[in-house]
């Protein structure tokens, strides 16, 4: 683990109820247990690489330390493709996900394997900040659910619950907001598991956005500034897939 950088929170505000969190953040998470979970999202990746094919840019540039990344949710597959992005950036990412997810057969075998944190209800936020404190980067999806195409279909995202905006207040850490598209194609809402066809590989597109450390404000002003930013870079990943929000 390397060394402790101390960050400086942003001042309180009387009007809110948010917790602040007064800690030290490691600048990564103990390099054994970040090495092994490299190795299992680059397996992950290249048995994605068979059946889709990833457009994915550089690795956004912020500086050492945990980060919050915050991304669209319109797939189950959303989490293979985490995996497979942060595999190509070399960067080992624990997501948030829904606990009900983990009692799927297989998915739930393989979200234990990724180090998914399983969330159920306001926990969240505190397991987010537990990783955090560790050293790991994590990727929260703000909508909280895989949006029904007809909700996302006007701007590209569905709307927010407001944690990842209080998660962001109160740690004083950056965001990078992420824009994917294609998984709603390869693995459709409501299937028990992808459209793999032979010979076919499904086009994904990842785009990142670097929002920063966000100034103090109200939870619903930062989860909004959140959502315009991955708003924005769900607009260019659906161009390069070939949707039109």
């Amino acid at each position: 683990m390397g060394a402790i950088a101390t960050r400086s929170l942003p001042r309180g505000d009387s009007t809110r109820t948010l917790r602040r969190v007064t800690r030290q953040f490691p600048d990564g998470p103990p390099v054994d247990e970040a090495g092994t979970l490299l190795a299992v999202q680059h397996r992950v990746a290249r048995a994605m690489s068979l059946v889709t094919r990833l457009e994915v840019g550089p690795p956004p540039e912020i500086t050492p330390g945990p980060v919050i990344h915050a991304a669209n949710h319109r797939s189950l597959a959303d989490l293979l493709l985490a995996a497979n992005t942060f595999s190509r950036w070399g960067w080992p990412i624990r997501p948030l996900v829904a606990g009900s997810y983990f009692q799927r057969p297989g998915i739930g075998w393989l979200l234990e394997r990724l180090r998914c944190i399983p969330v159920d209800g306001t926990e969240a936020l505190d397991l987010a900040i537990e990783a955090l404190s560790e050293g790991w980067s994590v990727a929260i999806m703000p909508e909280g659910r895989i949006v029904p195409e007809a909700e996302w279909a006007p701007t590209g995202v569905g709307r927010a619950r407001t944690g990842i905006g209080r998660l962001a207040i109160d740690t004083g850490l950056p965001v990078v907001a992420i824009g994917a598209s294609g998984t709603e194609r390869f693995w459709p809402r409501g299937r028990s598991m992808p459209q793999i066809r032979p010979g076919r590989r499904f086009p994904l597109a990842v785009s990142c956005e670097v929002v920063g450390v966000i100034a103090d404000e109200a939870a619903r002003d930062a989860t909004d500034l959140i959502m315009d930013a991955i708003a924005r870079q769900v607009v260019e990943s659906d161009r390069k897939t070939g949707r039109i929000t």
